[in-house]
């Protein structure tokens, strides 16, 4: 039967048909046993993906809870709760975080549910009924969320696992509570990154349990999950926990991805200690001092931030990472063995500017080059070649919505494009399996601004099949919940449908192809996608699928000769003084 003839039937049927079971499932781990429960899956319907019931498991502890004393400290593994069985069958606390990112984006208004006790994880996994002979590979999701937002339970797994795959999300310590540092051995900060290992290492010891293959791991995340998962990459400590990476929108290269010189995380944290009172004349002063803060002090207060970074975020600490990620790939010092796929979207950071006065209409040409002037002051001694260089990669003219557009470019080059073209790159030329995409879909039933295309996060509702979810049991108070807004973010056409279920189908065919490193079959298309290569080959993901060459603007090359350590700033070739300098 033709792919899409069969797509479209398997629609109708996922809508009218599908049933949910009663029953539990029991699950032993080496921590004792979980309870979760399955849903029955008709035998004849979506027969292309042979998956016949879902075993979901929310809210399983994967650490002892970071609080008291192992607030700032590397998590615990959870002790083992035999011979009780723990009940797996509700998400767990979000970890603390201002409530307005939840709320608006995934769990509605009255959403309140986080604590510290938050180091929980969710698996779902297919043919449940079936694990002792199961084999699938597993996707372990990292969120994004600037590092200080967001939950493993907004990314609900169920639809994606239907495509043979294993499916876990977790939560990690965000904000202070996950990266606070004093720059020292006292508080090194990383925090969350280490919960994330942790999590990475229960599955490894726990995953085959519940069908999944250990040793064929991928890590995928979007934002910073995106900066999470490659850095994971550059650190020896996790060496053998994954074999496959996915960084969607963020990587290591971002500029946002990891500290850089000259700021420092120990800059915040002495700001946070003062404001709550705490004397700061030592590191373990500061650190008793804010271990006996409460929660909500820690993280409604208000430190400000360095540039194109949040105040709490990964640093080199001579432990987790030993170095930064762009000196740590010349030395080619990181895990070579991966499969790597990593991509962004053309508009990254336009629905930011949603809230700009008159942005709908456009902007002038002086507000484009005061942007690029405020831009170019974090250059500190290089300030005003950075904006001469600004000016001429992106120029003003006279017509405001290429200027809007222009605005719109830079901040994306800057932050995602350039740097994953970058990584991708340098990880082929070291012999890595690397996979480039560009997710340029925009439904016609977009609920944003025609002049913000694709931005930051919209490949999320495809990845994760929101178009299926309403017609997807989810059981609300008895046994689960279900991110509320997923699934109702917009209307959903049938184009939307078929896009989501390439882009899920792409993403797990990346994952089964961990043994053939030169080519990816895509099995909706039976189109083949080759390895990005010394040809730049990469694949735009839209209405259809288009494998094409990439082809290096003006603004990749400037990116990719900016050097993030040294500041020093190259104004391309061809842009003389008078062109750089426009106001109009």
């Amino acid at each position: 039967m033709h792919f899409f003839h069969l797509f479209l039937v398997s629609l109708l049927f996922m809508e009218s048909v599908w049933t949910e079971s009663n029953m539990t499932v029991v699950i032993t781990t080496v921590n004792g046993d979980i309870v979760g429960y399955h849903m029955d899956l008709p035998q004849n319907n979506l027969s292309r993906l042979a998956v016949y019931n879902i075993g979901i498991f929310q809210g399983i502890p994967y650490a002892e809870p970071p609080t008291a004393n192992l607030r700032f400290s590397h998590p615990v593994p959870k002790r083992s709760w035999k011979p009780r069985q723990l009940m797996a069958t509700r998400p767990s606390h979000a970890c603390p975080q201002p409530l307005w990112f939840l709320r608006q984006y995934s769990f509605g208004p009255d959403y309140n549910n986080t604590s510290e006790d938050c180091l929980y994880l969710n698996v779902y996994a297919p043919n449940i009924d079936h694990v002792a002979t199961n084999k699938y590979p597993v996707m372990v999701w990292i969120h994004g969320g600037s590092y200080k937002y967001g939950s493993g339970s907004e990314y609900d797994g169920r639809i994606l696992a239907m495509f043979g795959v294993v499916v876990v999300t977790m939560n990690y310590r965000l904000g202070a509570l996950g990266f606070l540092s004093t720059d020292d051995h006292i508080a090194p900060g990383n925090y969350g990154l280490h919960d994330q290992l942790l999590a990475l290492r229960w599955v490894q010891s726990n995953i085959a349990q519940f069908g999944g293959d250990h040793n064929r791991v991928t890590i995928f995340g979007q934002s910073a999950g995106g900066g999470s998962v490659s850095l994971h990459m550059f650190s020896p400590k996790a060496t053998g926990l994954f074999r496959g990476i996915i960084a969607q929108s963020g990587c290591a290269l971002s500029p946002w991805a990891i500290y850089r010189p000259p700021h420092t995380i120990g800059t915040y944290t002495n700001k946070l200690a003062t404001r709550l009172g705490c004397r700061t004349t030592s590191s373990a002063e500061i650190l008793t001092c804010l271990r006996n803060k409460s929660t909500e002090e820690i993280i409604s207060t208000n430190v400000g931030a360095p540039p194109m970074i949040s105040a709490f975020a990964p640093r080199v600490d001579d432990d987790y990472i030993k170095d930064l990620p762009e000196n740590l790939l010349t030395k080619h010092e990181f895990l070579k063995d991966v499969h790597f796929m990593s991509g962004f979207l053309p508009q990254e950071l336009a629905e930011d500017l949603g809230d700009t006065p008159g942005i709908d209409n456009g902007i002038t040409a002086d507000s484009l080059n005061d942007f690029l002037h405020d831009k170019s002051r974090r250059y500190l001694s290089q300030a005003d070649e950075m904006e001469n260089a600004l000016r001429c990669v992106y120029p003003a003219s006279g017509d405001m919505e290429t200027n809007r557009a222009k605005l719109i470019e830079m901040e994306s080059d800057y932050g995602y494009v350039a740097p994953h073209i970058k990584l991708t790159e340098q990880l082929t030329q070291t012999g890595v399996s690397a996979f480039l995409y560009n997710f340029s879909y925009r439904s016609e039933n977009s609920i944003l601004k025609g002049w913000m295309g694709v931005p930051h996060s919209a490949e999320l509702y495809y990845e994760f099949g929101s178009p299926f979810l309403d017609s997807m049991p989810c059981p609300e108070s008895r046994l689960s919940t279900c991110p509320v807004t997923w699934g109702k973010y917009q209307a959903w056409s049938e184009m939307d449908s078929r896009v989501s279920r390439e882009t899920m189908s792409l993403w797990t065919d990346f994952v089964k192809s961990m043994d053939r490193n030169d080519t990816i079959l895509i099995s909706s298309t039976n189109k083949t996608w080759p390895r990005y290569g010394q040809n730049g080959i990469f694949i735009t993901i839209s209405n259809t699928l288009v494998i094409d060459q990439l082809i290096r603007t003006k603004s990749i090359e400037f990116w990719d000769s900016f050097n993030y350590l040294d500041l020093s700033v190259h104004i391309p070739n061809n842009c003389s003084k008078s062109q750089s300098v426009i106001v109009g």
